[in-house]
């Protein structure tokens, strides 16, 4: 196990944690604008990126964070597939509704 420079680590921390606060702020506006809609997996995903990158520098461990990384796709791929599946459908349905209120309105008024 490779020694951990102590002030390195705690520097790399506080960095995660800035860019943690921001990351969050520019992921709320995403949200709140309807940018987020079939991205989140993607969102996340960015984001544990980043967290091994900041373990790799604290650690200076390539082999191990390589390995952390393909846990995390190991994981990570099919929670972001399910999200892509979801939003597809979400839209679809919405698609499918829109329609159906359409062909209604339109019967209704012969």
């Amino acid at each position: 196990m490779p020694e951990i420079n102590v002030w390195r680590a705690v520097t790399i921390l506080l960095a995660l944690v800035v860019f943690g606060y921001l990351y969050n702020r520019w992921v709320a506006g995403l949200v709140s604008e309807g940018h987020d809609r079939g991205y989140m997996g993607f969102i996340v995903a960015l984001g544990c990126g980043v967290v091994i990158l900041g373990w790799m520098l604290i650690t200076v461990d390539l082999a191990g964070a390589l390995i952390l990384l393909a846990a995390f796709a190991a994981a990570g791929v099919p929670m972001i597939l399910g999200s892509i599946e979801r939003y597809v459908r979400a839209q679809d349905a919405a698609a499918r509704a829109l329609r159906e209120d359409t062909e209604r309105l339109l019967s209704d008024g012969d």
